[in-house]
């Protein structure tokens, strides 16, 4: 397998599609009190969600046989503040795993689903359906200042691959060494993609970063489980 070809092939794919991203923001984009349009703050995770997923997975080729040791954690010296300028944008570490799927107990009752449920606008009429839907009109400007930091967090990252998989790396050797240790046994990730389908992920490809998240996927399980020959 080409994996430099396969990596390259998809940041190429990912960087224009970021670029769109930054356009469709236009001079809203900034720190914190930005706010967007309901519309295209929607518009915006549409594209969002499957992107940062594809990235996860190129993490997860690019750090295939990479071994590292974990790095010693320092204590932060006496008397430095953590942070000097609270207003500063700070622009947050890319998430290297997928959010968690959740689940409720009705998931797992079989007689779930034969409880019948009352909608919550027919129970209330349609007037209150009608003035529902006017308040959440496609205009209605929206707090953007996180979806700004991921959007951030992505385009940084992308630009950065290497350093992430040494990130993921470095999280692997961490993960192998709370393994081997004795004493009661505490929940842990254990990869950084999550079982099934990636987040964001679409059946039909309605854009295209829907095409790199399928192949990034795919790419990424034949990484996990191709036998390492470092």
């Amino acid at each position: 397998m080409d994996w430099p070809l396969v990596i390259k092939r998809n940041c190429d794919a990912l960087k224009p599609i970021i670029a769109a991203l930054f356009a469709m923001g236009g001079r809203a984009w900034g720190g914190p009190g930005s706010k967007l349009p309901r519309s295209i703050y929607a518009a915006v995770m549409f594209v969002l969600r499957p992107a940062e997923s594809a990235l996860r997975r190129l993490i997860v080729i690019a750090a295939r046989g990479l071994v590292l040791t974990p790095r010693a954690q320092r204590p932060l010296p006496a008397g430095l503040p953590a942070f000097s300028d609270p207003a500063a944008l700070r622009v947050p570490a890319f998430s290297l795993f997928d959010p968690l799927k959740h689940f409720s107990p009705d998931d797992f009752d079989q007689n779930a689903s034969t409880v019948q449920r009352i909608g919550f606008f027919s129970f209330y009429g349609e007037e209150f359906a009608h003035s529902a839907a006017a308040i959440a009109s496609p205009q209605e400007p929206v707090d953007a200042a996180s979806l700004f930091l991921r959007l951030h967090s992505l385009k940084r990252a992308l630009s950065d691959l290497n350093g992430q998989a040494r990130r993921l790396a470095r999280w692997r050797a961490r993960r192998d060494l709370a393994l081997k240790r004795k004493g009661p046994f505490r929940p842990m990730r254990m990869s950084a993609c999550r079982p099934g389908l990636p987040p964001g992920y679409r059946k039909n490809e309605v854009h295209a970063v829907d095409h790199v998240l399928r192949e990034c996927h795919y790419f990424a399980r034949e990484a996990m489980n191709a036998p390492d020959t470092s």
